[in-house]
């Protein structure tokens, strides 16, 4: 009889999948990450044109540096029949933004890429406190999500407390979440490095916060399933924790990835018609579903199953 896969006496490598995986994911966004005028401050200006991408963005980037800017990122992107500029800066206050977004029209027309002011749609003008605060507001948010995810599980489950005590419970949560998000953030990082019109603005923040709420379903749906068969055994005098846990991965297993299946599809379907903002959230989301499958299905039960400390006893009587 052919042995079947078993997920936790592999506990081991999974974790270092999981911190391999990490710390890959953290070095391509800390070397990529380009951030938006809404974190930065800046100027985002939308207009009509005739001329190519690389030449207005080679004679913006010229006339920048001539007119004394050192520290600032451009970036031009064209969807449909309109032209968007953006112009990143850490410049020092509101006035020298607002300076900024006039000498930019004024190279709009004077370079003939606009023919009249008419030719501009739209602009929009970030200051540096402006984007202080988002950028403030946006890790906020994440802290607060994390934190809140981490006491629902410890109230939803405090039936098992005897068996998994919280801190565990809070352990495994975390680490998830940390996984979920390092992975996803890394390959946005690779994105980036491949388009530089890529940069992390609030829909980014949103698609992590939707990622983060996505894999701690997964993990409740599981960790719902072990506190069930848990309690079928309370009257047991013996418990091999390992069987427990290893039955409710396999029992949860299909319904995990059919569901991931079926988001996957929704966010391919988002990602190859969508444009903008759209693809880039089909985009985040999609490598999110991907993680969360992995770490719900292998890395929480595993690093639970290690931390109770049951591993080297039970490791044989697991099938």
């Amino acid at each position: 009889m052919k042995k079947r896969f078993n997920i936790l006496k592999k506990s081991y490598l999974w974790i270092m999948i999981s911190l391999f995986l990490g710390a890959i994911s953290l070095f391509l966004f800390l070397f990529n990450a380009k951030y938006s005028e809404e974190f930065t401050g800046g100027v985002n200006i939308s207009f009509v044109t005739t001329q190519n991408e690389e030449t207005i963005q080679t004679n913006l980037e010229n006339f920048l540096t001539n007119q004394g800017y050192t520290n600032f990122q451009t970036s031009i992107n064209t969807q449909w029949e309109e032209t968007q500029i953006k112009v990143n800066t850490s410049l020092e206050s509101d006035d020298q933004v607002a300076q900024l977004s006039s000498e930019i029209q004024s190279f709009l027309l004077s370079n003939a890429v606009v023919s009249s002011t008419s030719d501009i749609i739209g602009q929009a003008i970030i200051g540096p406190s402006v984007g202080s605060y988002m950028k403030t507001s946006a890790f906020q948010a994440l802290i607060i999500g994390i934190l809140l995810m981490v006491v629902y599980m410890l109230i939803a489950f405090k039936e098992i407390r005897k068996f998994i005590s919280p801190s565990i419970l809070a352990t495994v949560v975390v680490t998830v979440i940390i996984l979920n998000v390092l992975v996803t953030v890394g390959a946005y990082g690779a994105w980036m490095m491949f388009n530089p019109t890529i940069q992390v603005d609030t829909v980014f923040i949103i698609a992590i916060l939707t990622v983060i709420a996505y894999g701690i379903n997964d993990v409740i749906i599981i960790f719902d399933r072990i506190r069930e068969n848990m309690m079928k055994l309370t009257k047991e005098k013996t418990i091999v924790y390992g069987k427990v846990i290893e039955e409710s991965l396999r029992q949860t297993m299909r319904r995990s990835i059919g569901t991931s299946l079926s988001t996957l599809l929704v966010l391919i379907a988002m990602l190859i018609f969508g444009t903008g903002v759209l693809q880039n959230f089909a985009f985040t989301v999609a490598i999110g579903v991907i993680v969360t499958t992995f770490s719900s299905i292998f890395l929480g039960g595993s690093l639970a199953y290690l931390l109770m400390g049951k591993y080297n006893k039970e490791k044989e009587k697991i099938s």
